[in-house]
C-alpha cells in the first residue's frame, strides 16, 4: 500500500543452518539487518510506551483519597516511569520486546530490594534469604496498618511497599498487554479495576478522575494508533467514537438508578458500612445518608430485645477502632457449638432460637443474636470469630441467605455484676490496652464519673448514665460540623467537650473511658431489634431496616463474660441489669429510663431516623442490580472502544458501498483489515493477487467462496490499471466481502476469533476514508 507506514515485524526465531555457499559476512548483515529493524520498532513504539506511562501516572493518581500526603505518589510515580522507560530503551538498543519486559521486571525487583531491603541483599540489588523475609514482614506490617487506620491512611513503611508491588505489576503488566501483544485496548481492564477501589473503599465515586482515566486511555490508543498509521490516515473516527463512549459512559454512571452523586451505593438502602478501612468512621457516613430499606426479617422464641452483631472492633490505635486478626477462627459446621467466652453456670441464661431471613443486604458477616454459639442453615464458608462470637466470610455474601441461630441469652443480675473480680484472664488483658498519650479530658472525666465506685459495675454503670443524661443530646450534624466525625481521641476528646453525637461517639467514648478506668472493653456494631409485626404461638416476629444499624460498647466481667450497655441517648434498649430507677436516682432524666420491658411493637424508632444501611441495600426487595450493571457498562465500554470503533468503520465502509459513493478499493480495504484481525497480516510490498494467493493459501475456502475472491481481486485490478468500471454491484461486493470474512471466522482458532470481535487487530490502523465512486486508491 503506497504512502502506508507499518511497523517492521520483528525477526522469527528459527533453529536454521547456513546455506552452502553462505558466507559468515552475509550473516553478519542479516543479523545488522534484524537488529537494525528492532530498533526502529523501537523507536516507533516510544509514543506507545509513553501513553502507558500516563494511563499509570493516572491510574495510581486515583488512589489519593485512601492516602495522606503525596509523597507516597512521587515514589510510586518513578517506579512506574522507571520500569516502563527501561523496557523502551532496551528495545531501543535493540532487544526484542519480550526481552524488554523482562528487562523491566528486573529493574522492578531491584528498586524493591534498593528501597525497602537493601542492607538484606549483595550489592544493594541482589537478594538473598534475608530479602524474602524482610519482605514477608513489610507485607505483614503494610496489611495491619491498612486494617488498623482510618481513611486517609499515613502511607508508612509497610503501605508504600504493598503499593510499590501493585503498581509495579500494573507496569509490568501494561508493558506486556500495549507492547509486547500490541493490544494497547486491554489495558482498559487493569485501568478500570484500580479506579474503582477507592469507590468501593470509601463509597463515594469521583467522576472526574474516571474522566482522566478515560482521557489517558484515549491518548494510548491514539499514540498506538500514530505508531501504526500513514501520514494521509487520521485517527479522529476512532477518538470520536472513544470520546462518545467515554461520555457516554459517566452520564450512564450519573444517570444509573440509585447514583446520588456521592457514594457507590444506593441512597434507598445502601451503604458503604465495612467496606473501608475504619467501619465506625464509614457508619458516621452512613448516618447522613437517607435510608429505610429493609435488611432482615427474624421470628425468635425470646420476648427480649434481641441486638444483631456484626463484627466486634477490639484493638484501638489512638486513630480508630479495628477488628483484631488474631482471634482465633473457626470453620461454620452444622454440628458446631461453639462456647461463650468467660461463661460461668452461676449465670442465669435463656436458650433462644431464631431464624433468620436475609434480604437485599450485601455484606461478609450475618447478623446473629448475642451471644449465638450454634448456626445452621448458611450457604458457602463462614468462620467464628471465637471471641466476639461473629460469623464473617471472603468468599460469601449475607445477602438472601436464609439460617437458624441458636442463642444463649445472658441474665445476670446487678449484684452478681458488683460482685465480679477485678482479676482478669491473661487472653482478656488486651482489651484493657489504650496508647499512651491519651488526651487529659477523657482520663479526667472517666476518674470523675467513677467518683467513688469501687467496683467495675459501678463505674460502668456511672459512665452510661453520665452519657445518656440531659446534658448529651443525639446529633448525626454536629460531629460534621463541628469537625469531630469519627472515633479517635481527639474526636472523643472534642465529643466530650460539645456533648453532641451519634451511637460512634457514644460507643467508643465509653469504651475508652472503661479501659481507662480499668475495665476491659470493646465495640460492637450490628443491629437494634427492629419492628416487631406480631406472631403467633411462641415465635414473635420482626423486621430490621437500615434505620436499625447501630453501635454499642460491651464490658468484660470475670465469671459473666461480654456485657453489652447502651449509653447512647433515645436510642435502643437498656438491659434490666443496666437500667436507672428513677425513684432511686434523683438526677435521672428522660435518657435514663428503662426501655428494656417495653414492647417494642409499641415503640416508634426514637431519635434521627437516619441509621446507618447496609452495603448494596437497594429497596425492601430487590438488591442494588441497577448500580453494579451501571458500573459492569461503565468498565465494558471504554473497554470496548477498539470494537466499537472497527464495527463503526465496516458499517460506514458497506453502507457508502451500497450507495456507490464508494467501490471495488474500499471493499478490498475492508477484506484486508479482516484479514489482520484474523491474524493473517498485511505487508506494504504486497500486490492485491499476491494477497489474494496468500489469502486463498491460508483460510479454507469453498468453491463459491473462491469465486467471491476472484470477482474482489478481477474488480480491483480493472479499477486499479486500466481505471475501468466495476461490473460488479455494491451490493454484490458487499456479498462477496462478508462471505470471505465468515470463511476466516471458520478457519480461525477459537481465541482468534474472541480477539478479532472484542480487540480488532486493525481497530488502530486508522479510520476508513470516504473516496467518490470509481475513484482509484492506492493499496
Amino acid at each position: 500500500m503506497s504512502g502506508t507506514k507499518t511497523l517492521a515485524p520483528e525477526p522469527p526465531v528459527r533453529q536454521q543452518t547456513r546455506p552452502s555457499g553462505s558466507s559468515p559476512r552475509s550473516a553478519r548483515k542479516k543479523r545488522t539487518a534484524d537488529l537494525f529493524a528492532r530498533r526502529q520498532n523501537a523507536s516507533l513504539l516510544w509514543p506507545v510506551t509513553l501513553g502507558t506511562l500516563l494511563v499509570y501516572l493516572v491510574a495510581v493518581s486515583t488512589l489519593s483519597p485512601l492516602l495522606d500526603g503525596a509523597s507516597w505518589w512521587l515514589g510510586i510515580a518513578m517506579l512506574g516511569a522507571v520500569i516502563l522507560c527501561s523496557a523502551a530503551a532496551a528495545r531501543s538498543m535493540g532487544a526484542r520486546t519480550g526481552v524488554g519486559t523482562l528487562v523491566a521486571v528486573g529493574v522492578w525487583l531491584a528498586m524493591l530490594v534498593l528501597f525497602f531491603a537493601s542492607s538484606t541483599a549483595i550489592g544493594l540489588v541482589i537478594p538473598t534469604w534475608d530479602t524474602v523475609e524482610a519482605f514477608r514482614g513489610l507485607t505483614f506490617d503494610g496489611i495491619r496498618s491498612i486494617n488498623r487506620q482510618g481513611t486517609p491512611a499515613e502511607a508508612d513503611l509497610g503501605i508504600r511497599f504493598i503499593l510499590a508491588v501493585g503498581a509495579g505489576a500494573f507496569a509490568v503488566l501494561a508493558d506486556v498487554i500495549a507492547l509486547v501483544l500490541r493490544m494497547p485496548a486491554l489495558v482498559g481492564i487493569p485501568l478500570v479495576a484500580i479506579a474503582l477501589v477507592p469507590s468501593f473503599v470509601i463509597g463515594d465515586v469521583n467522576l472526574i478522575a474516571l474522566a482522566l482515566c478515560a482521557a489517558a486511555y484515549l491518548v494510548l490508543l491514539w499514540a498506538d494508533t500514530r505508531a501504526r498509521q500513514s501520514a494521509r490516515k487520521q485517527p479522529h473516527g476512532m477518538l470520536g467514537i472513544g470520546a462518545f463512549a467515554v461520555i457516554g459512559s459517566l452520564l450512564l454512571a450519573a444517570t444509573a438508578p440509585g447514583y446520588n452523586g456521592e457514594s457507590l451505593f444506593q441512597a434507598t438502602g445502601g451503604s458503604s458500612f465495612g467496606r473501608g478501612v475504619s467501619p465506625l468512621v464509614d457508619l458516621g457516613k452512613d448516618l447522613r445518608r437517607p435510608g429505610g430499606a429493609r435488611q432482615f426479617t427474624y421470628s425468635t422464641t425470646t420476648d427480649e430485645s434481641l441486638y444483631f452483631r456484626l463484627l466486634t472492633l477490639d484493638q484501638f490505635d489512638g486513630t480508630t477502632w479495628s477488628a483484631s486478626r488474631a482471634t482465633e477462627r473457626v470453620l461454620n459446621e452444622p454440628d458446631l457449638m461453639v462456647e461463650v467466652p468467660g461463661l460461668s453456670t452461676d449465670i442465669v441464661t435463656e436458650p433462644t432460637t431464631t431464624t433468620i431471613e436475609v434480604g437485599p443486604m450485601v455484606a461478609p458477616w450475618v447478623p446473629v443474636p448475642f451471644p449465638s454459639v450454634r448456626v445452621v442453615g448458611l450457604s458457602g464458608r463462614w468462620l467464628w470469630d471465637v471471641d466476639g462470637l461473629t460469623l464473617s466470610s471472603r468468599l460469601s455474601s449475607a445477602s438472601g441467605q436464609t439460617y437458624i441461630a441458636e442463642s444463649v441469652l445472658i441474665k445476670p443480675t446487678r449484684d452478681q455484676l458488683i460482685a465480679a473480680p477485678g482479676a482478669y484472664p491473661e487472653e482478656v488483658r488486651r482489651f484493657l490496652e489504650l496508647p499512651e498519650e491519651i488526651p487529659a479530658i477523657i482520663t479526667d472525666t472517666a476518674r470523675e464519673v467513677a467518683g467513688e465506685a469501687t467496683n467495675g459495675f459501678d463505674k460502668a454503670f456511672a459512665l452510661q448514665h453520665f452519657l445518656r443524661s440531659t446534658d448529651f443530646t443525639y446529633s448525626i450534624e454536629a460531629p460534621v460540623e463541628d469537625g469531630y466525625d469519627g472515633d479517635g481521641f481527639d474526636v472523643i476528646a472534642e465529643f466530650l467537650e460539645k456533648k453532641s453525637g451519634y451511637c460512634v461517639h457514644y460507643a467508643s467514648a465509653m469504651a475508652i473511658m472503661a479501659r481507662a478506668l480499668g475495665i476491659p472493653a470493646r465495640v460492637s456494631l450490628g443491629y437494634l431489634p427492629g419492628d416487631r409485626l406480631g406472631g403467633a404461638g411462641e415465635r414473635r416476629n420482626y423486621t430490621v431496616g437500615t434505620d436499625d444499624l447501630h453501635s454499642w460498647p460491651e464490658l468484660y466481667f470475670a465469671g459473666i463474660g461480654w456485657v453489652p450497655f447502651e449509653p447512647t441517648p433515645g436510642r435502643g434498649y437498656v438491659p434490666d441489669y443496666a437500667a436507672s430507677v428513677a425513684t432511686d436516682d434523683a438526677t435521672a432524666g428522660p435518657n435514663d429510663l428503662d426501655s428494656a420491658n417495653r414492647d417494642p411493637q409499641q415503640q416508634a424508632p426514637i431519635g434521627p431516623a437516619a441509621e446507618a444501611p447496609m452495603a448494596g441495600g437497594a429497596g425492601d426487595s430487590e438488591p442494588p442490580t441497577g448500580l453494579f450493571v451501571a458500573l459492569g457498562l461503565v468498565a465494558l465500554t471504554i473497554i470496548a472502544v477498539p470494537a466499537l470503533s472497527r464495527l463503526f468503520r465496516r458499517h460506514r465502509r458497506f453502507r457508502d458501498i451500497g450507495s456507490g459513493r464508494a467501490g471495488p478499493m474500499e471493499a478490498w480495504q475492508e477484506l484486508m483489515e479482516s484479514s489482520v484481525d484474523y491474524g493473517g497480516g498485511v505487508s506494504e510490498a504486497e500486490t492485491p493477487r499476491a494477497f489474494a494467493a496468500r489469502l486463498a493459501e491460508s483460510v479454507a475456502l469453498g468453491e463459491s467462496d473462491q469465486h467471491s475472491l476472484s470477482r474482489l481481486l478481477d474488480a480491483v485490478e480493472r479499477l486499479r490499471f486500466s481505471h475501468a468500471a466495476s461490473s460488479s454491484s455494491g451490493q454484490s461486493l458487499i456479498a462477496d466481502v462478508t462471505r470471505l470474512r465468515r470463511a476466516m471466522a471458520t478457519s480461525a482458532p477459537l481465541p482468534m476469533r474472541i480477539r478479532a470481535t472484542l480487540a480488532p487487530a486493525s481497530a488502530l490502523r486508522g479510520t476508513y476514508s470516504r473516496r467518490p465512486a470509481g475513484t482509484p486508491s492506492s493499496l
